[in-house]
């Protein structure tokens, strides 16, 4: 008995490093979206919930980050507790559950398309780096040619 309870805390710790993990990489990840996409980095993406937000924003608009934590709000079941008075605010379990696949089937896609979006940010950035350096070499020689006339 005592090695499965010994299993079931390592297993457990080992899920919470998990979720750990993908929130900083997600985190870091929006960090550095945000730097490409507004040009400042946003303290948005270590916030929950306005992490969702911010990836449907520079993904593809501020609709879509509103439609993700409609989503992910409206799967939730929000128990409150007032003295001895408990008002749990909640869907109907069907339709949490159709709107809890529904949120993390637009999540995972909202998040690749924004993979993408940042790759090929990062790729017009490198060739737009290229042509400036080689503009940047044209006006130095046509410069140079001017005065040493």
């Amino acid at each position: 008995m005592e090695a499965m309870t010994g299993f079931l805390y390592f297993f457990i710790i080992i899920i919470i490093l998990i979720v750990v993990i993908c929130y900083a990489a997600l985190a870091i990840f929006l960090t550095h979206f945000s730097e490409k996409m507004e040009g400042e980095p946003s303290v948005m993406a270590w916030i929950p919930f306005a992490n969702i937000y911010l990836l449907g924003k520079l993904t593809f608009n501020k609709d879509t980050g509103y439609g993700l934590v409609a989503l992910f709000v409206l799967s939730c079941t929000l128990t409150l507790q007032i003295d001895k008075t408990t008002i749990i605010l909640s869907l109907p379990g069907i339709v949490q559950a159709i709107l809890g696949a529904a949120f993390a089937g637009a999540f995972v896609a909202v998040l690749i398309f924004g993979i993408r979006k940042y790759g090929r940010l990062s790729s017009k950035n490198k060739e737009s780096n290229i042509k400036s350096n080689k503009e940047i070499e044209e006006i130095a020689k046509e410069n140079d040619k001017f005065f040493n006339n």
